[in-house]
């Protein structure tokens, strides 16, 4: 499958190069299209890469940009070293230059009086020497002390040399310091607000997902309650028609009013007991009149019932 994805790159490589050649275009206006689709290729491959790999290659960088800082500063701790050795070199230096100037300041009236007086002996500081020896030794210390101070002068050059770049070292590295803090907390704070971004994003999502899964459930209820009104609406209709249309029978077997004769014809029979009771000894006279004020009420009674029923005929007392 590699090979096969080569040779088919290979191939188009060769074809456009043709075509270019064939068209008479410059060769450096196809390397800078293959350098616009190149690039053009690695943005979009950027762009399909997950975020987690492109927050490890920064810190990988941040890493390796404190490695590099570490490094920076080693170096000039390095250099601030060599400023300190030579500082005390210098002042070494010097130490023996000002030492020998004494000397030599000391040798001069002394070499000049031997000179007038033409003396072959010199005495100088509790020691004797030859005029020769004593010329010899001044001598050696003067060409030692040129040599020395021409040695101080360059290693004083190189000295404030040396501490001006620790100095501009110092200053660039602080900079890089505050840069490279700069940096880190800005990376820290943009994924702080990129994880807080995200997680407001999906509250959002979550707020509008329940308010339009409720606008749907209260709309699917509401419909529910609709099609339930409709029905209970409907039985409620067609009780009432079956009731309008119901027959003679169904009506006094059922109606109110056949239930309210009932509940009297019930409680009137605990009246009538109770009303026998309390006149078990009156007269026989009385008994009579009651008995007649019982048929009467019977009577009535059954002429509600003819009403009722629809019956044209009024009871007797035979039917009775």
């Amino acid at each position: 499958m590699l090979k096969r994805t080569t040779k088919i790159a290979g191939g188009l490589i060769v074809a456009m190069t043709a075509l270019f050649f064939l068209a008479d275009r410059p060769i450096s206006e196809l390397l800078g299209y293959f350098r616009a689709s190149a690039s053009t290729t690695v943005k979009a491959m950027e762009e399909e890469i997950p975020d987690v790999i492109h927050d490890e290659k920064t810190e990988a960088e941040l890493s390796a940009a404190r490695q590099q800082l570490v490094d920076r500063q080693v170096q000039l701790n390095l250099s601030q070293n060599q400023l300190k050795g030579l500082e005390n070199e210098i002042s070494t230096l010097r130490q023996s230059i000002d030492g020998r100037k004494d000397v030599l300041a000391s040798a001069y009236p002394v070499l000049q009086n031997a000179l007038d007086l033409q003396e072959s002996q010199v005495m100088f500081v509790s020691t004797k020497f030859t005029l020769t020896d004593f010329q010899g030794e001044i001598d050696d210390l003067l060409a030692l002390q040129d040599r020395d101070e021409h040695a101080l002068n360059i290693k004083q050059q190189g000295y404030e040399r040396l501490a001006s770049s620790v100095a501009d070292g110092e200053a660039a590295l602080t900079e890089m310091k505050n840069r490279m803090l700069e940096v880190e907390q800005e990376f820290a704070v943009l994924k702080t607000r990129r994880d807080q971004a995200r997680m407001e994003s999906d509250t959002l999502d979550l707020v509008a997902g329940a308010t339009n899964d409720r606008s749907s459930t209260s709309a699917h209820i509401g419909d529910s309650v609709d099609r339930l009104a409709g029905q209970v609406e409907t039985l409620e209709a067609r009780n009432a028609a079956r009731r309008d249309v119901a027959s003679v029978e169904q009506r006094v077997s059922t109606g109110r009013l056949t239930q309210s004769f009932n509940r009297l014809e019930a409680l009137k029979k605990y009246a009538a007991a109770a009303k026998d009771q309390n006149l078990a000894e009156q007269t026989e006279p009385e008994h009579d009149t009651r008995q007649a004020e019982n048929v009467k009420t019977k009577l009535s009674a059954k002429e509600v019932v003819i009403h009722i029923r629809g019956d044209q005929q009024p009871p007797t007392q035979d039917n009775e």
